[in-house]
């Protein structure tokens, strides 16, 4: 194995091109000689040809990236069997080394074989890796190899261009707070039984509704957000978690009008999805700055399985008076029950969803909100029977004086319909891994 020094790494080209670039770059930096098309190969060489040979005569180890789709690219199955040949060629039983990224069935060729977990974190499983590499297989280094970091940065880097980009957040702005909050010591049926946001502080609840009933203590929210509320003992800071429970209640509330399910993610933080009796063919949005549509739920043939897109909401008072977004997907069998296994909505949430670029997930936001907002530019998010917090639409967005110029894998991988690249995979494996 003297020419043996350097190590392969076969993945599906473009799905894994991220996280190759990413690996082979740290790996080439702790001086490992690494071989993979997208690191190594230039425009009009033979890259069949030379990659086929590098497997054959060069490489010490092959790593397999492995999830689900990856082992079923015909040419990843075909770089398996030829780097299976050379292992009972030179009686290497650990030549390939399996990189888990997500769930797969690993093919009779390398069933034997003992993963890398990269799943959990890229971070530990480069830390195990490296280990194997240097304590187990005592594979040989050189000098740390700035230069072919520096050369991906070029060959992949994005172009800058002078033109001012439009940066959409996930943040909505409060357009308006309710006016007072109140403390009721004296909880009648009306306060107790109405549906509207409360929180329990001593011997008391924490409401934006006034009641009919005795003389509650009250404070303008402004001030309860600025300075909190010493007459009753809420310093600032508590008196900023007590009021994002309440905002978040009435949000809640809303998104349950609307027809929106909940489904309780990790944290115990609420996600609200689209059910199947939301929309199920595309939701156009129409705002000054932003126009388009999307779908908000589907169906993945391919997995048999309903995607259904939801968010998370969070109220912050700094650095200015807000809610957060988060957007989620929830994955149901039949458009109505959440997938009980847990490992299983785990996995589909880390791999579905690999290839969507900013842009599906921007317009999928944007479409969600024009649709819970009836096509408004406010929403109205009731907290009494007159009051409400006043959200602005669309998202806040930003202005940058620079802008990245897109590149065709984008426009490729954004295709319109968002389970397009689960419905067409038997052209996908066909395609091979390049």
């Amino acid at each position: 194995m003297n020419n043996r020094n350097a190590i392969f790494i076969s993945h599906a080209n473009p799905e894994d091109n991220a996280f190759t670039i990413w690996l082979g770059a740290r790996l080439s930096l702790v001086g490992y000689e690494v071989w993979a098309d997208v690191l190594r190969l230039q425009g009009g060489q033979d890259w069949q040809r030379r990659l086929e040979d590098g497997i054959r005569n060069r490489a010490c180890k092959v790593l397999l990236v492995a999830n689900e789709y990856s082992v079923k690219k015909q040419g990843v199955r075909n770089e398996i069997q030829i780097a299976s040949d050379v292992a009972r060629r030179i009686k290497d039983e650990a030549f390939i080394i399996p990189l888990r990224l997500g769930f797969f069935e690993a093919p009779f060729l390398i069933a034997h074989a003992q993963y890398i977990d990269f799943e959990r974190s890229w971070a530990r499983g480069l830390a195990d890796l490296l280990q194997a590499l240097n304590e187990t297989y005592q594979i040989p280094r050189k000098t740390g190899n700035t230069s072919v970091w520096l050369d991906l940065q070029v060959m992949h880097g994005k172009e800058i261009t002078e033109s001012p980009e439009l940066l959409l957040s996930s943040w909505l702005e409060v357009r308006r707070l309710p006016s007072y909050l109140y403390y009721h010591t004296e909880v009648n049926d009306a306060i107790a039984t109405a549906n509207y946001p409360k929180v329990e502080y001593g011997d008391g609840v924490l409401t934006f509704v006034r009641g009919t009933n005795g003389s509650p203590k009250s404070r303008r929210t402004s001030d309860f957000l600025r300075h909190g509320w010493s007459a009753i003992g809420l310093k600032v800071d508590d008196a900023r978690r007590r009021f994002s429970d309440l905002a978040n209640q009435a949000l809640a509330n809303l998104l349950k009008a609307k027809g929106l399910q909940s489904y309780e993610m990790a944290a115990r933080q609420l996600a609200w999805w689209v059910p199947a009796a939301g929309p199920q063919s595309r939701v156009s949005f129409r705002w000054p700055k932003f126009a388009g549509s999307r779908q908000i739920q589907g169906v993945s043939a391919k997995r048999k399985i309903h995607w259904h897109f939801g968010i998370s909401t969070s109220f912050r008072s700094v650095p200015l008076n807000h809610v957060r977004l988060k957007s989620r997907l929830i994955f149901t069998e039949d458009g109505h029950s959440p997938v009980e296994s847990t490992a299983r909505a785990h996995r589909l949430r880390r791999s579905f969803a690999k290839g969507w670029r900013n842009a599906r997930w921007r317009d999928m936001l944007l479409s969600f909100l024009f649709w819970v907002a009836d096509g408004t530019t406010v929403l109205d998010v009731p907290v009494a029977s007159d009051e409400a917090l006043v959200l602005s639409l669309p998202p806040m967005s930003f202005s940058c004086p620079a802008g990245i110029r897109s590149g065709d894998d984008e426009a490729v991988m954004d295709d319109d319909d968002p389970d397009v690249e689960f419905l067409n995979g038997e052209e996908l494996e066909n395609e091979g891994a390049e």
